[in-house]
């Protein structure tokens, strides 16, 4: 063979063997500058569980080894400023240009995840990264002291893991295939709950009166069951509108919530019930009456006691 052969079949291989080489994690990040990042909430607005958004104002803090220069230029990876950040001046402080601090107002968008709606609990994040920046050249920290939340803020209809509320941070390292870079997050969390009495005062309650009153409805004797009819039927029409409007603030999601297993077992309770009031009534008019006294008397104790231990099952499996 040839040396030239051998030269153009060295070149393949090393071609083949290069486009296999992934990207080294980090490469160059030993030179890299730390800077300590910190974020101070002041304020938060109504989480809109429709769309994940939430409206918050901060302050962010950079502490940088030299003057921090463009290097403190930052993007919100998950939401948009409502407007250019504000650069706060401090003329007592002699290193200000080694730890400038913005005032921000932006809206940022949560993953929010709605299984057990009503009583969804939610992570509110703000994810900061570096806009000129990759790890090669800016690498950021925590900063603890910095990392908090105003005793005051409060979220509408929400409620803090803590009191006073408390915030947690984390760095991440994100690649991005496309350029082949790494880049380091700064990600500021703090979590919220529903309130679990509204919850049910405001969400469940109304609908289990609902069917409670249907319920009710099963004393009526087999003689005048015709009346449970039309009960039973006003009970199903009324569940279905509240069913509408009660989650009419949920987006689209590929699976159901717990507001929603919860009106389902509602309907085959009721569903249940008006099938066998119909039976009943045929009975009654094909003179079969003890018949429709026997079903009666089973309807009139197993559908509650279905209609509970369904609920029991499904709470234990949600919540």
């Amino acid at each position: 063979m040839s040396r030239r052969m051998i030269f153009v079949l060295l070149c393949m291989l090393a071609i083949v063997f290069a486009g296999q080489v992934s990207p080294v994690k980090g490469q160059g990040a030993d030179q890299a500058e730390v800077i300590q990042v910190g974020i101070y909430l002041i304020r938060a607005g109504a989480l809109d569980i429709s769309t994940g958004a939430i409206d918050v104002d901060f302050y962010i803090e950079f502490t940088c080894p030299t003057a921090c220069g463009d290097k403190a230029e930052f993007e919100i990876l998950n939401g948009v400023a409502k407007s250019k950040p504000v650069l706060l001046p401090d003329p007592t402080n002699p290193d200000a240009d080694k730890e400038p601090t913005f005032r921000v107002a932006a809206t940022v968008y949560q993953d929010v995840k709605l299984k057990r709606y009503p009583f969804d609990s939610h992570d509110v994040k703000i994810v900061i990264e570096s806009s000129n920046y990759d790890n090669t050249s800016v690498i950021y920290e925590v900063n603890e002291e910095r990392t908090a939340i105003d005793p005051s803020v409060f979220i509408l209809g929400w409620d803090f893991d803590n009191t006073p509320p408390k915030a947690t941070a984390t760095i991440v390292e994100q690649y991005y295939e496309a350029w082949g870079l790494y880049y380091t997050r700064y990600v500021f969390s703090t979590h919220i709950s529903k309130p679990s009495l509204a919850g049910w005062l405001k969400g469940l309650l109304p609908a289990i009166f609902i069917v409670m009153g249907s319920l009710f409805a099963l004393f009526i004797t087999a003689k005048n069951v015709a009346n449970r009819v039309a009960i039973i039927t006003s009970a199903l029409v009324a569940s279905v509108l509240y069913h509408l409007n009660f989650t009419s603030r949920v987006p689209p999601i590929g699976y159901l919530t717990f507001a929603d297993t919860f009106m389902i077992i509602n309907y085959v309770i009721l569903l249940i019930s008006l099938a066998l009031t119909i039976w009943m009534l045929r009975a009654e008019s094909d003179d079969r009456h003890e018949a429709a006294q026997r079903v009666n008397r089973i309807e009139t104790f197993a559908i509650p006691g279905l209609w509970v231990v369904l609920h029991i099952i499904n709470a234990l499996w949600i919540l």
